[in-house]
């Protein structure tokens, strides 16, 4: 009986030790993989940066409104001026869901 005993103990131990050696392999390319990710993310975010310093740089005003100069001819492009602007009650917006329900009461009537 003992042997057996003793025999099952080793079952379990290599068991254990197997199991333990899959989950520490498992957690090891996870975390290779974590780390993979964070280099990825890294790079992006840097790449992120100078497409955003290269933005900033190629929309300087001043070199706009020299482009806007040299190109007018082909584009007609305008220097904008407060006068270029309308005010809002000038802009015409859709109808309302209530009035074209009403346009179309009055359609289906024959009034328009």
């Amino acid at each position: 009986m003992k042997t057996f005993l003793y025999l099952m103990a080793g079952v379990v131990v290599v068991l254990a030790a197997s199991w333990t050696y899959q989950v520490n392999y498992r957690v090891q390319e996870a975390e290779n993989r974590v780390a993979k990710l964070s280099r990825a993310i890294d790079r992006e975010r840097a790449a992120l940066a100078v497409l955003g310093a290269e933005w900033a740089y190629l929309n300087r005003p001043e070199r706009l409104r020299a482009l806007a100069e040299t190109y007018y001819t082909e584009l007609r492009l305008m220097p904008i001026e407060a006068t270029n602007f309308a005010d809002v009650g000038q802009v015409s917006f859709p109808p309302e869901a209530g009035s074209a329900e009403a346009v179309v009461q009055q359609i289906s009537a024959g009034g328009l």
